[in-house]
């Protein structure tokens, strides 16, 4: 018993990192852990040996097998992880505790009449405690992770990959570590929740920190920021917007340009604050301006973009006549100059099916890349394709959403 309740409280950040993936390995141990050297004989794997048959079954297995591999997708895929955002740390709760009840109980009839009951035992409050443990680490994890999605939302630079195969392998090594090392698993698991809760009050004190105040009334104002969201004040000098919607150290030069700049980083033309929604109309949180509030402005936000795509173009055939090496930076470097200024206004779906059509047209151009000559025109036609797509997927988003005709 007590080794189950050291192994559910341990595994808290496991579950509030990946949910599914720390099931499926609790569930194979719990089945197979018995029959493994070095670890079969461990007081944890013979208590876990001890779960209910349906937790072991083959039935359970596969289908954990399965959330863990939609999991790892949907944690790469922005569209999906934004759809997500709202229910990522119920979820993770509600994992942590059906797995707590199948470990702690010991006879699947027992488990059945626990859930069905009305009254709470023993068991039933422990693994209340484990889930709500499991949602405020997730909650944490989400507030420390901030600054990264910030960044890369949409993972062009591939920063929300390494978190993914991070968390991924954390979970893994964290489920065998507990296995051997319960007490230490347990240290490090708090150890583990106090770096999240300070991550987050960092990345939040960041947040805070880069905003100067208004000229007229001192609210706090991002320095990009054209207008206060407070007094709706004109900030004499906003500083220019840099590549990931950061302010830069220079005033911006074009007050109109400056608009276009912020909606392509996923900010608020007026205040700067970020526009998390996937949606092309959304009301910024702060000061109420809605993005593209008519077809008209979003037309010319569509023809700003375009303006960048002979250069960009320019750029791709110079990484493109380098084999196989341009292809990285260059993709890089074009998702980040058109691409994500249409991808982040497309809801989830949409955002989803355009990039399967992306990839499967990438795949076909890349077999081309490595000859010499004709690769050096694939990556240009990677960027011209994938810009054409997404303007496509943002213009039959507006027909559906907005009522006035437009022409993008």
């Amino acid at each position: 018993m007590i080794e189950s309740v050291l192994y559910s409280l341990a595994s808290i950040p496991l579950f509030a990192a990946r949910p599914f993936l720390a099931a499926f390995l609790t569930a194979v141990l719990a089945r197979w852990g018995v029959d493994m050297p070095f670890i079969g004989d461990s007081r944890v794997i013979i208590a876990l040996h001890h779960s209910p048959a349906w937790f072991q079954s083959w039935g359970c297995i596969l289908s954990l097998l399965a959330l863990a591999a939609a999991e790892y997708w949907a944690t790469k895929d922005p569209d999906v992880r934004g759809f997500m955002e709202d229910l990522d740390s119920w979820i993770k709760s509600g994992v942590s505790l059906l797995v707590t009840l199948a470990l702690i109980e010991k006879e699947d009839a027992a488990l059945i009449q626990k859930l069905q009951s009305q009254g709470l035992a023993v068991a039933d409050l422990w693994a209340g405690v484990v889930a709500v443990g499991t949602w405020i680490t997730a909650w944490m994890r989400r507030g420390a992770l901030a600054l990264i999605y910030e960044i890369d939302d949409d993972d062009d630079i591939g920063l929300a990959s390494v978190i993914g195969w991070t968390e991924s392998a954390f979970t893994l090594i964290g489920v065998l570590f507990l296995i051997v090392f319960p007490i230490l698993s347990l240290v490090l698991a708090g150890l583990t929740a106090l770096g999240l809760f300070v991550a987050q009050a960092w990345v939040r004190r960041r947040e805070e920190r880069r905003k100067q105040p208004c000229e007229r009334c001192a609210a706090p104002v991002y320095p990009h920021a054209l207008r206060c969201p407070l007094c709706r004040h004109p900030q004499a000098a906003p500083r220019a917007v840099g590549v990931f919607g950061q302010p830069r150290a220079h005033a911006c030069e074009d007050r109109q340009a400056q608009v276009w700049q912020l909606l392509a980083r996923k900010r608020c033309p007026d205040c700067a604050a970020r526009l998390k929604e996937r949606a092309v109309q959304q009301s910024c949180k702060s000061c109420g301006t809605v993005s593209f509030a008519t077809r008209r402005e979003l037309e010319a936000y569509a023809d700003a973009i375009d303006a960048r795509l002979p250069r960009t173009l320019l750029v791709c055939a110079l990484f493109s006549a380098i084999p196989v090496v341009g292809v990285i930076p260059g993709v890089i470097y074009y998702r980040l100059n058109l691409v994500t200024a249409f991808r982040g206004y497309l809801p989830p779906l949409t955002g989803c099916l355009t990039r399967f059509y992306v990839r499967v047209l990438h795949w076909g151009l890349l077999l081309f890349q490595p000859i010499p000559l004709v690769g050096a025109v694939i990556l240009p036609l990677m960027c011209w394709s994938t810009h054409m797509l997404y303007r496509r997927a943002l213009k039959n988003e507006v027909q559906t959403r907005l009522a006035e005709p437009a022409v993008l």
